[in-house]
């Protein structure tokens, strides 16, 4: 029987003890260090898909079935797989899921990558559990899925809900035939920051005031910093040009909603998306270089599959 997804939050105690923060502390070297990069204190593994038409049940189900123990790991905070809903805009690309995993650091992801809960969730480790793994693979994606790291910037989250069970991976009914109920909301707000730029951009980030915790339906935030991206025959810049986003998770569309709409929201430095944290995407002012080689790109999802550790995100 599968787990209910619950907005439940964990006792205050909790909170402390995971040293949960809505902004940078005054003496960290975010708020003393001007012109430094910001410090990671999250790694994050997205890969992204791009599903057939008709064929998204089919995905969603290949995924509630599959053996894991992801959230018994170490260094284990968040996964979600990440089903694209409309905006405004037209989409950029045909990517329409992103699984998503955020660890504590970059040798956590290591250590799950090189062992056996790894070979598990992909295919059990057995020939014949691989060649299933590539048929459904072929069946239900365009190609195979591209990877995309980042590290994790000035965290604000909630505790959260892990399964009762103490098992590392939630069981969900799935049949294949109906896509599975939402579970939450992502807003991601995508930027291609110009090269040497970065660290004016993250403190941008750094010296706001959070009041993301104030809001309900709040779950967790992120400003994420690509990291093992390329751009071919560079080894720099990521393929798709964009070098950081925004991640926030809500319990639903409408907390997001009361959020961005709120007039105790920060003000905006520049015109710029609105998804999750944002930062001006629009002209330079005089005399300022321009931080941005184009606009944010805002993306949105539904979260599904969610499973959470007790600190939160």
């Amino acid at each position: 029987m599968g787990h209910a997804f619950s907005p439940v939050r964990a006792p205050r105690s909790l909170a402390r003890a995971c040293k949960l923060r809505s902004a940078p502390a005054a003496d960290a070297p975010t708020a003393t260090a001007p012109g430094k990069t910001i410090p990671a204190e999250r790694f994050v593994v997205q890969n992204q898909f791009k599903v057939k038409a008709g064929r998204e049940a089919a995905f969603e189900k290949r995924w509630a079935d599959r053996e894991s123990r992801l959230g018994t790991l170490d260094g284990f905070r968040f996964f979600g797989m990440l089903r694209r809903v409309g905006d405004n805009a037209q989409p950029q690309d045909d990517i329409n899921y992103v699984s998503c995993t955020v660890w504590e650091t970059f040798a956590n992801f290591e250590a799950w990558k090189k062992g056996d809960a790894f070979k598990e969730a992909h295919g059990g480790g057995t020939i014949g559990g691989v060649a299933s793994m590539l048929l459904a693979t072929a069946m239900n994606t365009k190609g195979k899925p591209t990877p995309a790291y980042w590290e994790g910037l000035i965290p604000v989250t909630m505790p959260g809900t892990p399964p009762g069970d103490g098992e590392g991976w939630r069981r969900v009914e799935a049949d294949g035939l109906s896509m599975l109920p939402k579970e939450c909301f992502v807003a991601m707000n995508r930027f291609s920051v110009n090269e040497g730029m970065d660290a004016a951009f993250e403190q941008r980030f750094a010296q706001r005031d959070s009041i993301l915790t104030d809001f309900e339906g709040f779950k967790g935030f992120l400003l994420l910093r690509r990291d093992g991206g390329k751009k071919s025959g560079d080894g720099k810049r990521p393929d798709d040009g964009f070098t950081h986003s925004t991640f926030s998770v809500w319990d639903s569309k409408a907390s997001f909603e009361a959020w961005r709409n709120s007039d105790k929201k920060p003000a905006k430095p520049a015109a710029g998306g609105d998804a999750g944290g944002d930062a001006g995407g629009g002209k330079p002012t005089a005399g300022r270089p321009d931080i941005f080689l184009k606009p944010p790109i805002a993306s949105f999802y539904e979260g599904v599959l969610v499973l959470e550790s007790a600190c939160g995100m």
